[in-house]
């Protein structure tokens, strides 16, 4: 049985979360459900892209208050991605963080968002980061999110899986709790038949990232503008593969 690696994350988390960019941004994912997505393949697929957008025109709507999407990647570099959202007074904040598949280490946090308006995030990469690395991480934390709750909006099956309990005091001498996750199996033919045909490959442009950039004003001054998205900005990015290029925690 493959147990998702959010939990290694959380017991790091619990053993020192004040080793991480922007620690705050990680309160309450000692106790957050897990949602483990083991295909990518189909996690990445058109058809959950073209439900992942009819999702994103609405307010985003999570289903617990702090939850961990674990998208397992199959690929040389990355042995899991992970996003860690949490329910704001409006919409919700979100933080990506991978683990790679070589080092036993996990990344810090490598960027988070802020989903407030329908159609629009605004984006915060590490500081650490080249700033194209920031906008390619944030595509992915968006694509998680958006994907793993279009398929969640559907009623996708969820198959409920018991941490082991031979495991369990280890975790929970450093504050981890909520030893039941979930497991979502991705139906591509029902997912093909809950999304209307728009009608052409062209129909639906993509969305795109809005990379962050130095802009000069009339004043001669010149204000950094952070990355956001912009365009149709009604669908999931898509979940990428990235060489990790920054500095781990244990």
């Amino acid at each position: 049985m493959m147990i998702p690696t959010s939990y290694e994350l959380k017991r790091i988390i619990g053993q020192g979360r004040d080793r991480f960019w922007r620690p705050g941004d990680l309160a309450g994912i000692l106790s957050a459900p897990v949602y483990l997505f083991t295909d990518q393949e189909r996690f990445d697929s058109d058809e959950v892209e073209e439900l992942a957008k009819r999702l994103a025109r609405d307010p985003i709507c999570l289903p617990h208050d702090q939850v961990l999407f674990e998208v397992v990647d199959r690929r040389p570099h990355v042995l899991s991605s992970v996003a860690f959202v949490r329910r704001a007074l409006v919409g919700a904040d979100a933080c990506l963080l991978l683990r790679p598949r070589s080092g036993g280490k996990w990344t810090d946090i490598l960027c988070t968002a802020t989903y407030r308006v329908p159609g629009f995030a605004e984006f915060d990469a590490n500081p650490r980061l080249p700033l194209k690395d920031g906008d390619s991480y944030a595509e992915v934390l968006t694509g998680i999110v958006f994907r793993a709750l279009a398929l969640l909006s559907m009623r996708s099956a969820c198959t409920e899986m018991q941490f082991p309990s031979t495991r369990q005091p280890k975790m929970a001498r450093a504050g981890v709790s909520g030893w039941t996750w979930r497991m979502v199996n991705i139906d591509l033919a029902r997912v093909r038949a809950a999304t209307p045909q728009t009608g052409g490959s062209h129909a639906s442009p993509r969305w795109h990232i809005r990379r962050g950039h130095w802009r000069t004003l009339a004043d001669s001054r010149r204000v950094f503008v952070r990355a956001c998205e912009v365009g149709d900005a009604t669908r999931g990015g898509v979940v990428k593969d990235y060489q990790v290029a920054m500095g781990e925690v244990r």
